[in-house]
C-alpha cells in the first residue's frame, strides 16, 4: 500500500464518520422537537427527557426508547438527588402505571433540577399555569 492509498482511505474514512455524525445530530433534533410538541416546558439530558404541559394537564417522560404521557394527577410523588461525585442529579417520579411506574429523569445542572423539582410540585399540588 503507498501513501497516496493510505491519505486516500483514511480520507473517505473520515468523510464517513462526519456523515454519520451529522445524520445521527439530525435524527436527535427531530426526535426532540417531536417529543416537546405542544408542552410548554422541556428538558433533556443524556438519554432521558420531560415534557410538561399545565394547559393540558400533562407531563411526559422518556427514557431511552420508552415514551409515555400521563395526567398531572397520575403523578403520586417525586424526589431528587445531587450526586456530588459525578456532577449529576436525578428527578425521580412514581406516577399511576402499572407497567413502568418509576420514571428517572438526569440532570447535569443542580439549579435546574431543581427548578424541575419546584414546577412538578407547584403544577400537581397548587395547579400552576405556566
Amino acid at each position: 500500500m503507498t501513501v497516496g492509498t493510505f491519505l486516500t482511505l483514511v480520507f473517505f474514512a473520515g468523510c464517513a464518520a462526519i456523515f454519520l455524525v451529522l445524520a445521527k445530530t439530525v435524527k436527535t433534533r427531530s426526535d426532540n422537537a417531536t417529543f416537546d410538541h405542544d408542552f410548554q416546558r422541556f428538558h433533556g439530558y443524556k438519554n432521558t427527557r420531560i415534557a410538561m404541559s399545565t394547559v393540558r394537564s400533562s407531563i411526559k417522560f422518556k427514557t431511552g426508547s420508552r415514551i409515555k404521557s400521563y395526567a398531572l394527577s397520575d403523578v403520586r410523588s417525586w424526589e431528587k438527588h445531587w450526586h456530588n461525585y459525578n456532577r449529576e442529579g436525578t428527578l425521580t417520579l412514581n406516577v399511576r402505571d402499572i407497567d413502568h411506574p418509576v420514571w428517572t429523569i438526569k440532570f447535569g445542572n443542580e439549579t435546574e433540577m431543581n427548578n424541575w423539582y419546584e414546577l412538578v410540585s407547584q403544577a400537581v399540588n397548587e395547579k400552576l399555569k405556566l
